[in-house]
C-alpha cells in the first residue's frame, strides 16, 4: 500500500505554525541548552541501559539489567546511548537511513528505562526523546514500516490503530446507561482508548465505568466520537497524525466544557499528559486506578468481600515510568480483605516490560515476546496464583505468549469482585 498523509495531516503539516519535527527537535533542543549542531548531549556513560560507570547500578533493586533490545540482542548499537550517536551522524548528514538502520531504531519497545536512568535528559530530550525524532525523520522520508502500514492505515480512516469502524466505537458501554458527551452537563469525561474494542481492554474499562457509577460519579463518554489518543503515532514517528489527534480530541473535550479526564489506559495517559504539557491546557488527567484509590480513600467505595489469594502486580511501562503511577494499584490491592500482594524483583520504577509498546509486537516479534517471557518468569518466581495489571497492551503482550503461565487479569475487573 503506496503511503500518503491523510488531507487533515498535510494541511496541519502545512500550517505556518507547525512544530519542529524529527531532528529539528534535536536542534531546537541543543540551541535552548546553549550547545551547537556539534554536540549530541550524550556524555556516552552508559547509564541508559544500566552498564554505566556514571550510574552506581548496586544502588538500583532488583537485576542489572535495564534495556530489553540490549538484553535480547547483546550488541552495542541496540543501545540507547548508540540510537543517540546514530541520529547525531544522520543529522550531520554523515550517514544515511538504510534498512539496517530502521531495524535497530524500531527494535525498542518504548519501555522509558533509558529515560528513568539518563542523567544529562531535560525537558523533551532525552534518549527515548531522540527515539522518537528519529522515527519522525524516517517516517518522513519513506512512510512507516511495512510492519506497521496498518496501524497507520487505521487512524487515518477509522482514527484507530485496529481499524475498529467507529460506528463501533463505544460499543464496550452497551447497557450501561451512560451519558454520552453534549447529552449531560457532567465535566468528567471517562476516555475508554483504543484498547476497549478488544477483549483484553473491554472488560478492564467496563469495571471502571462501574466502579464510577458505584461512587456516584457524574461522568460522562465519548462513545462513537471517540478517537485515539495517538500513542502509535506518537511513539512510531507519525507525528503529524498524532497533532491532528491531539487537536481534534482537545477541540471534542472543549466544547463539551470537560475539566476531568480519567482514562482506561497508561499510554492514553502518557499521551494525555503530553497534551497538557505542549497545549498548555488545564486539564486534569488521571488513570483508573488512581480514581478508584482516591474513592476508597474518601469513603465513597469500600471493599467488603474478602478475596483469599495470592497476587502479584505487574507495572506498565507508560502508567509507571510515563506517569509515576505507583502506590494507587498497590492501595487498592492492600485495601481488600485476606488479598496477599507479592512483588516481584523488579518492581514499580524499575520493573521490567512486556515488550508490548513502541510498535516492537509488529515490527520485531521475537524480541517482543522474549520480554513477555521473561517478565511472566518474574511472576511465577514470586508463587503468586495470579498477576494482575492496569495495562489493555500489556494484557494483550501475555496472552501471545506461546506457552501459558500465570493467568493474567486487570486490577479494577479483580476489584469488583470485592466490593
Amino acid at each position: 500500500m503506496a503511503f500518503a498523509l491523510s488531507q487533515r495531516a498535510t494541511n496541519l503539516v502545512n500550517s505556518e505554525n507547525k512544530k519542529p519535527m524529527g531532528l529539528e527537535r534535536v536542534k531546537h533542543w541543543l540551541y535552548a541548552k546553549g550547545l551547537d549542531e556539534r554536540s549530541s548531549g550524550c556524555v556516552l556513560c552508559g547509564s541508559c541501559y544500566g552498564h554505566g560507570p556514571a550510574n552506581p547500578m548496586e544502588d538500583v533493586p532488583g537485576p542489572k539489567e535495564k534495556c530489553p533490545p540490549y538484553e535480547f540482542y547483546k550488541f552495542q548499537r541496540h543501545t540507547p546511548k548508540s540510537r543517540w550517536l546514530m541520529a547525531q551522524r544522520v543529522f550531520h548528514g554523515l550517514d544515511p537511513i538504510t534498512p539496517e538502520l530502521k531495524e535497530v531504531i524500531y527494535a525498542c519497545t518504548s519501555c522509558l528505562m533509558c529515560q528513568e536512568l539518563c542523567g544529562v535528559r531535560g525537558d523533551g530530550y532525552g534518549p527515548w526523546d531522540i527515539t522518537t525524532a528519529m522515527r519522525e525523520e524516517m517516517t518522513a522520508k519513506d512512510g512507516p514500516l511495512p510492519a506497521h502500514q496498518a496501524i497507520f492505515a487505521g487512524l487515518q480512516q477509522y482514527d484507530s490503530p485496529w481499524a475498529q469502524p467507529k460506528s463501533q466505537r463505544g460499543a464496550w458501554a452497551d447497557g450501561l446507561g451512560l451519558t454520552k458527551l453534549g447529552t449531560s452537563k457532567a465535566t468528567t469525561l471517562l476516555f475508554a482508548g483504543c484498547s476497549a474494542d478488544r477483549d483484553s481492554g473491554r472488560r478492564g474499562v467496563i469495571a471502571l465505568a462501574q466502579l464510577m457509577l458505584r461512587a456516584g460519579e457524574d461522568f460522562t463518554i465519548l462513545g462513537a466520537a471517540e478517537k485515539c489518543c495517538g500513542l502509535y503515532a506518537f511513539d512510531l514517528g507519525f507525528r503529524s497524525e498524532y497533532e491532528r489527534l491531539k487537536d481534534e480530541n482537545l477541540a471534542a473535550l472543549k466544547t463539551g466544557g470537560i475539566k476531568n479526564v480519567v482514562v482506561a489506559c497508561g499510554s492514553c495517559q502518557r499521551i494525555w499528559r503530553e497534551y497538557s504539557k505542549q497545549a498548555g491546557v488545564d486539564l486534569k488527567v488521571i488513570h483508573g486506578v488512581e480514581y478508584v484509590a482516591q474513592a476508597l480513600a474518601a469513603g465513597k467505595l469500600k471493599f467488603a468481600t474478602a478475596i483469599d489469594k495470592k497476587v502479584t502486580y505487574h507495572d506498565s511501562c507508560h502508567l509507571g515510568r510515563g506517569c509515576g503511577v505507583y502506590q494507587p494499584p498497590r492501595n487498592i490491592l492492600r485495601a481488600i480483605p485476606a488479598l496477599q500482594l507479592v512483588e516481584m524483583a523488579r518492581s514499580e520504577r524499575w520493573a521490567w516490560c512486556c515488550g508490548g509498546g513502541g510498535g516492537a509486537p509488529e515490527a520485531d516479534p521475537e524480541m517482543a515476546q522474549w520480554n513477555a517471557a521473561e517478565r511472566m518468569r518474574e511472576a511465577s518466581e514470586t508463587g503468586a496464583e495470579l498477576m494482575l495489571t492496569s495495562s489493555a497492551l500489556c494484557q494483550r503482550s501475555f496472552g501471545d505468549l506461546p506457552q501459558a503461565g500465570l493467568p493474567v487479569q486487570d486490577l479494577l475487573e479483580f476489584a469488583l469482585q470485592a466490593i
